[in-house]
């Protein structure tokens, strides 16, 4: 039995059960905010780490990209060229270009690319130290013991009082929401609102946990990154000397005067065979 489960099933006071929770529930938003702060961290230094990419490498790519894509598709034209005349491909019945088995296939059979990971939600802001000391003004103005000359109702509102005074110490505004919510005094509304005071707490500590989680896979998610993994090598490579970035650069530079190379000797056959560049 985890530790949580053990308090709520013991013979704890409310008020001890309460400060137990409000303890679980500062040490998780404790932990919460140092993983957060790690993670928007790390987010940075992948953010820097790509811009640096970007630059020397990624702009390149980008371009060797352009040129391979025009390069394909003056090979395609080459082919239909070759394989239907000037006239090109046949069209269908309703007037569509025609479509290759192939490249039927192909359109069926592509895996699309991964979705995007969505963007971690905000995180809610914290209760003000105004509100929650409007509200506990409110309360000790509607509980307050020597509001009430009979002594059942003064043992009820002292009860109330002391359940107040400890919610505005922990500064927890659900708790002192949750108190506001009943307008009298009574043992049964005590019983009940000290129910409505514990499970308010527990979903806030399933939630900063819940919250944990996930700022634990989205960490995970980027420390395991393909960009992650790059950076790594970079950072390795510098430590024995080598500008690893200036290297995937080069190669990539090579690349790209090797396509362009193929890409002017494509055009020119295609010129050779009538074809205009902008149908290409």
């Amino acid at each position: 039995m985890d530790q949580t489960n053990e308090w709520h099933h013991t013979s704890y006071t409310t008020e001890e059960q309460l400060a137990h929770l409000r303890q679980q529930i500062q040490a998780a938003e404790t932990e919460l905010f140092e993983r957060e702060a790690e993670l928007v961290d790390a987010r940075a230094e992948m953010y820097a780490f790509q811009l640096e990419y970007d630059t020397l490498v990624g702009r390149t790519e980008t371009e060797l990209e352009a040129v391979e894509a025009e390069l394909e598709r003056c090979r395609k034209q080459i082919s239909e060229y070759r394989q239907w005349g000037p006239d090109g491909p046949p069209r269908t019945i309703d007037g569509t270009p025609y479509v290759s088995v192939e490249e039927q296939y192909r359109r069926a059979w592509q895996t699309p690319p991964p979705p995007s990971p969505p963007r971690p939600p905000k995180p809610v802001s914290a209760a003000t130290e105004a509100q929650i000391k409007k509200l506990y003004r409110q309360l000790c103005r509607r509980f307050h013991p020597d509001l009430s000359q009979d002594a059942e109702e003064r043992v009820c509102r002292t009860e109330m009082m002391t359940a107040i005074n400890a919610a505005y110490s922990a500064r927890s505004l659900v708790e002192l929401e949750t108190l506001a919510e009943k307008p009298d005094c009574s043992p049964s509304a005590r019983t009940v609102i000290d129910e409505q005071r514990l499970t308010v707490l527990r979903d806030k500590l399933q939630k900063v946990e819940r919250r944990l989680r996930e700022v634990e896979q989205e960490f995970r998610a980027l420390m395991n990154s393909p960009d992650t993994d790059l950076s790594l090598s970079v950072k390795f490579a510098r430590r024995e000397g080598r500008d690893l970035l200036a290297e995937m650069a080069a190669d990539v530079e090579k690349e790209l005067e090797q396509k362009r190379v193929e890409l002017n000797l494509t055009l020119s056959y295609a010129k050779e065979l009538g074809l205009d560049r902008n149908r290409v």
